[in-house]
């Protein structure tokens, strides 16, 4: 389906739900949907997707994901290139998602190469966990076997998916991501990521709730470039390790939202820039710093008043998101790999 967000064309949900995991996930976006879609359920007793989110959403709680074979066959249906944000409302590496429907997904990817899709996971170590299985179970044609698995988990009909032998793995119109909304998860996740084989991998730091150096990643004393994939840094001085090829930036919204510091996004752009990686500011969310008003009087006559009565310079405003808007130092940042802004 068509969506809102920025970076991506359209959503595709082959899996929805989720667990808490970390503190990016206190104000989740898609848990709010989730609710008012679970209990409109009953007056769409037909819906396999209205009834699956009955599921995942206990007590206003997430409570674990679940599958929607009905929602695999989805792209195969949209003749115009898109990208896609896969899994908009849940996590497809969630430990409960089993590792033949994860197949099913990757295969139904594989047999829509006009599409770009985009996954993006809280959850590394089960991503990494589920491209070994597929890799060293089903070589030489990974790609081959997910498509069979996605003819296997199709819920009434053999779909129109041609089992490709010479299938590329990875496949190049897949990019893999992870959510790092902090320096700690910056250093636990992008590791596993850049272990995991993708035609790119990317980092979403939203909401972004303090600085991230990417040129510093890892545990312990050792730590390296991301961004370069030079590591351990200082110590092997050359690229040894895959890098990243793209950073997503945005403060939060909504309910709760907590603010996002302007230097916290000016510092991964500038690192971006500096590695030649692609850069994209989403929004700053629901909160304006002090330094942002001035800028910002064109779209919100109320920071006219504002400014005059707070004399506060660390004074932070919720101004919302729309007022706050996606202007970072007089400009837009849309850039994307393969695309400059």
């Amino acid at each position: 389906m068509s969506t809102k967000i920025e970076w991506t064309d359209a959503t595709w949900n082959p899996v929805i739900g989720c667990t808490k995991v970390s503190p990016g996930c206190a104000n989740c976006y898609a848990l709010p949907m989730a609710r008012r879609l679970a209990g409109s359920a009953k007056n769409h007793p037909g819906s396999p997707t209205m009834q699956a989110y009955t599921r995942v959403v206990e007590d206003g709680r997430w409570c674990g994901a679940t599958t929607i074979p009905s929602a695999l066959e989805q792209p195969l249906r949209w003749r115009k290139p898109r990208m896609v944000f896969v899994c908009s409302m849940g996590d497809l590496f969630h430990e409960s998602v089993p590792f033949e429907f994860i197949a099913a997904v990757f295969g139904v990817m594989a047999a829509t190469p006009q599409h770009t899709f985009q996954v993006l996971t809280k959850r590394p170590e089960m991503m990494l966990e589920f491209l070994r299985w597929i890799e060293d179970d089903w070589r030489p044609n990974p790609a081959a076997q997910c498509m069979q698995y996605a003819i296997d988990a199709w819920p009434s009909r053999e779909p129109d998916v041609l089992v490709d032998a010479e299938a590329p793995w990875p496949l190049p119109n897949v990019w893999l991501g992870v959510t790092t909304e902090d320096q700690q998860r910056a250093d636990e996740r992008i590791p596993l990521l850049l272990r995991c084989p993708a035609a790119v991998r990317f980092v979403s730091v939203e909401p972004m709730l303090g600085a991230v150096d990417l040129t510093e990643v890892g545990m312990g004393a050792v730590r390296f470039d991301a961004l370069l994939g030079l590591g351990p840094r200082n110590i092997i001085p050359r690229p040894t390790k895959p890098s990243l090829d793209w950073v997503i930036v945005g403060g939060e919204s909504g309910p709760g939202a907590r603010p996002m510091h302007p230097d916290w996004a000016r510092s991964l752009r500038d690192q971006c820039q500096a590695a030649g990686v692609s850069y994209f500011f989403k929004q700053w969310g629901a909160w304006a710093h002090h330094s942002q008003w001035e800028q910002m009087k064109d779209t919100d006559k109320r920071l006219i008043d504002y400014a005059a009565e707070l004399r506060d310079a660390s004074a932070w405003l919720r101004v919302g998101k729309k007022a706050a808007g996606r202007i970072l130092d007089g400009r837009t940042w849309d850039e994307m790999p393969g695309r400059a802004s």
